[in-house]
């Protein structure tokens, strides 16, 4: 009776497990998507530096954005383009202390693409977006099914 049940036992075991299917042929690529928020509840820079940045970018008009590239930037060649031209080239590197790479103006009346090229990365900052917001914070996020977060937002952190 003992053997009969471990018999049994043993036959259920055998037949609940078998061995995952593997697809052929190619896998769905994956789409990359950008993380997208929008923000204005976080510690804001005074209205001295405000103005700074604004005078020192040229960037006082209605017409004009500041993107602002945070955290996770490691020196890898970064532009930003429209069609009237490329608006920055650069090799960003955050600043562990204050999580700012580096900063360029925009034309928000049209859209600007924004190229990692050494992880072969874009995103792009629509211009009806852009003329919403005077401030477009970009991240990077290595390793991740969204390379980048942008965030939108009217104000400005502190940079220093």
């Amino acid at each position: 009776m003992k053997k009969l049940l471990f018999i049994i036992g043993i036959a259920m075991l055998l037949v609940m497990c078998k061995s995952s299917k593997t697809a052929a042929g190619s896998a769905p690529v994956a789409e990359e998507k950008t993380k997208v928020q929008y923000k204005d509840d976080f510690r804001a820079a005074s209205a001295r530096e405000k103005a700074k940045v604004l005078k020192e970018l040229k960037a006082s008009a209605a017409k004009y954005s500041i993107v602002v590239f945070t955290q996770n930037f490691k020196g890898e060649k970064i532009t930003a383009a429209n069609t009237n031209g490329q608006l920055y080239s650069g090799y960003a590197i955050s600043n562990l202390k204050t999580g700012i790479a580096d900063k360029a103006r925009i034309d928000n009346t049209l859209d600007t693409t924004v190229y990692d090229k050494s992880d072969d990365h874009e995103v792009v900052i629509e211009a009806k977006e852009a003329q919403k917001h005077k401030f477009i914070y970009i991240m990077k996020n290595p390793g991740s099914k969204t390379p980048f977060t942008v965030t939108y937002s009217n104000t400005l952190r502190p940079l220093e």
